[in-house]
């Protein structure tokens, strides 16, 4: 099987239809973070759901269509669609290497998710934005820029902070969203069986 099949595999109707709702996680996370003026985003608990039960490539999905449509009211969103990609796929590797199985494995996940993205999206806030975005870690990056540290130093530093709180709230969102699912429909995706309630016994009618 190539590598466009299994692809395509991946979206299924239930996983198409899963999309424009985790979207819509993703926004009213990021409004909320807004609105509390949080220095983060929790805008991508819905790509990661998506990511964690139904594979990294309708996470990947999910991430840019989030960031094209939050783009239109902030072009700063417009900048960071690889980042956004880079999230769903991450969500779906975590769960495709069953590393979502427990608390320890979970922080693991979150440590890595946070150094990956800091590494890929630091150049991004350097080059494009000179330094701050305007949004979550800018404040942070503006702190350590007062105390005399370089550019990138600054940059590295605010990103992991704000990556680590950030993302690992959002991982364990998306996690307890998916625990939370009927087995019934967690059947129905592709790594969505491991999310499925174990305490107690699962009735066969209930997941065919």
């Amino acid at each position: 099987m190539s590598f466009i099949t299994k692809v395509k595999n991946d979206f299924t109707l239930i996983s198409v239809l899963l999309i424009p709702v985790a979207v819509a996680i993703n926004f009213v996370g990021f409004q909320l973070a807004q609105a509390l003026k949080l220095p983060m985003y929790l805008d991508s608990i819905g790509t990661m759901l998506v990511g964690l039960i139904a594979g990294p490539w309708v996470g990947a999905a999910t991430g840019l269509l989030t960031n094209l449509i939050n783009g239109i009211f902030n072009p700063v969103y417009f900048a960071f669609i690889p980042i956004a990609i880079l999230i769903g796929v991450l969500a779906g590797l975590f769960s495709k290497h069953k590393m979502m199985l427990g608390p320890i494995k979970i922080g693991i996940c979150v440590v890595l998710m946070t150094l990956i993205l800091t590494v890929a999206q630091a150049p991004i806030i350097v080059y494009v934005f000179g330094g701050a975005t305007g949004t979550g870690s800018a404040a942070i990056t503006a702190a350590f820029l007062a105390s005399g540290k370089q550019i990138w130093e600054s940059v590295f530093s605010s990103t992991i902070i704000a990556e680590l709180s950030d993302k690992g709230i959002s991982l364990v969102t998306a996690f307890f969203i998916a625990k939370s699912m009927s087995s019934r429909y967690l059947s129905k995706f592709k790594y969505g069986e491991q999310y499925m309630k174990k305490n107690k016994k699962t009735n066969i009618d209930d997941i065919v």
